[in-house]
């Protein structure tokens, strides 16, 4: 197997995994299929779009004349499929529906996989419940690390074989079994025991458990997730790492008569007067139409619209990701759902390691559209930088800190009528005045990084916004460290003018409750004098002043 990495953004990756002459763009679902018992055939599946499908073959060894059929055939004749195929083991029986009569052995149902002709198999894992005990999963992980070593000692035949992580909420046992893995010759290491967060919508637990699976595992080979289906969480997996993820939500949810929306949520077919879609399916059909269907046929064409749906979402991933856009998308489809929005807490504290892979340029500007925009890398790595690595230009003397408006820097008819007006005093060389703008975003912007990316190039939305979703102070501190460390500064003004012309050439009333808020707090915690102004020329008079 080969897998090469095409492009980037946030721990996101476009990657090309090639096996047998065939290859899959990852991120991808790979969606579920029953060995022999399908409403939509695996070859109508291939005519959506994806190259890969999942099949059970604990399933299909069950069967002693499918069996013998698949072994004859051969898994792509057998499932009449010319895509890539991975199997189960059985231990999503074992998981899902605490099956104690499963009695089938690793040596068995490994080998055959490796019969059948399987390209991705699974070995047969023993998954951690999430209501499992410490011990539990402990014992668990172990034996299933014992068999993964051993299944690397009995094979045969070539195939990629899928190394499973488990250890549910307990992080330092995911650690542990990230860490063993490592160490074994798998193609593809997949994360297990999801499936049961994923149907409660437990979709902070998820992140958690992919975030501490994705900073202890080798980033050269994919991750995959089992059992993530609903497209709406797949560019939060994504940016959090996942490659791959096999679901039978698809099918699941259409024998419940449910329909994939991306921005609401599923849809029960009984709450639609029509398709809010312009898939194959709803351009052809309404809903009323799909409800008058006898029963297989209306699971058939729900079953392919959330497939339309969910391969649509992927391009789109796929797509934000080469155009630097997936925290744009994410902060769009976490409105989808409260867990969503609340996962957002496990990717905040793992910002310093998803900045280490977030891409230093973008081709273009950033928006910032919520209060989440706040937590985005580019945002956490400009401050440190700013914090770490930033020095005050030597033989200044005087600061004159700029609220940003509409437009940024010269763009805004105010800011550049102000620097012009800094410019061309005759009372202070302009050598001795150091410039910087205040962000809401951002913080302080030094005037001479002020066009350089991303600073200089963003739109977010209006302050007054921003206060009615959150009361903090953006950016206090960083400001705050950079002010109090100076040996500079004689003295510090910030502008705050009473009105300033947009970007339409009309009059508007300055109102930033952020920038205020911001200046009384480093007035009360620095030495150096500063004062607010509502003119430039007023604050050249007071730097003036002995």
């Amino acid at each position: 197997m080969k897998y090469e990495i095409l492009d980037t953004d946030a721990l996101g990756r476009i990657g090309r995994l090639e096996y047998k002459e065939k290859q899959i763009i990852t991120p991808n679902l790979i969606p579920v299929v029953h060995p022999y018992d399908n409403i939509l055939k695996p070859s109508e599946i291939q005519n959506i779009g994806f190259n890969s499908v999942f099949t059970n073959a604990y399933i299909l060894y069950q069967n002693r004349e499918e069996r013998q059929k698949a072994i004859e055939k051969g898994l792509n004749d057998y499932l009449n499929f010319n895509g890539l195929i991975a199997t189960d083991s059985g231990a999503f029986q074992q998981y899902m529906y605490n099956k104690e009569d499963i009695k089938i052995t690793p040596l068995e149902i490994e080998k055959f996989q490796e019969n059948i002709g399987s390209n991705f198999p699974v070995i047969l894992d023993i998954p951690v419940q999430p209501n499992d005990n410490y011990i539990q999963a402990k014992e668990k992980i172990e034996l299933s690390i014992k068999r993964a070593k051993s299944n690397i000692l009995r094979r045969e035949k070539e195939c990629c074989w899928m190394g499973p992580i488990h250890g549910g909420k307990f992080s330092d046992l995911l650690m542990k079994s990230s860490r063993e893995m490592n160490k074994l010759d798998f193609g593809i290491y997949a994360i297990g025991g999801l499936v049961k967060y994923f149907l409660d919508y437990r979709f902070p637990e998820i992140i958690k458990i992919l975030l501490t699976v994705k900073r202890n595992i080798i980033p050269s080979k994919p991750l995959h997730m089992f059992g993530l289906g609903l497209p709406q969480f797949f560019s939060i997996a994504v940016a959090c790492g996942c490659d791959l993820m096999d679901s039978a939500a698809y099918i699941l949810y259409a024998k419940e008569q449910r329909y994939f929306t991306l921005t609401t949520g599923t849809k029960n077919l009984e709450e639609l007067k029509e398709f809010p879609c312009n898939c194959p399916i709803c351009s052809k059909y309404t809903p009323k139409e799909i409800r008058q269907f006898e029963n297989k046929k209306k699971i058939k064409l729900l079953a392919l619209h959330n497939l339309y749906i969910s391969i649509s979402e992927l391009k789109t991933i796929r797509q934000a990701i080469r155009d630097g856009n997936l925290w744009e998308l994410i902060e769009e489809r976490i409105l989808a759902h409260p867990n969503l929005t609340d996962s957002l807490k496990n990717i905040i504290r793992n910002l310093d390691f998803i900045e280490i892979y977030e891409k230093i340029y973008k081709k273009h500007g950033r928006f910032f559209n919520s209060f989440q925009s706040y937590y985005r890398p580019i945002i956490v790595r400009y401050k440190q930088r700013l914090n770490n690595h930033y020095r005050i230009p030597k033989g200044v003397r005087f600061l004159i800190i700029i609220p940003e408006l509409d437009l940024k820097g010269i763009n805004s008819p105010s800011i550049k009528s102000w620097l012009d007006q800094i410019k061309n005093n005759k009372r202070i060389p302009r050598e001795d005045i150091h410039i910087a703008f205040y962000s809401d975003f951002f913080g302080l912007i030094p005037f001479e990084l002020s066009q350089t990316f991303p600073m200089g190039q963003y739109e977010s939305i209006n302050s007054k916004l921003l206060e009615y979703q959150t009361k903090s102070l953006p950016s206090t501190e960083i400001i705050n460290s950079i002010i109090s460390s100076s040996t500079e500064y004689e003295k510090i003004a910030f502008l705050t003018p009473k009105y300033f012309t947009n970007q339409y050439y009309e009059e508007e009333k300055f109102d930033n409750p952020y920038y205020k808020k911001i200046f009384e707090r480093l007035k009360s915690k620095n030495n150096i004098p500063i004062r607010a102004f509502n003119t430039i020329n007023e604050i050249i008079n007071y730097f003036n002043q002995e």
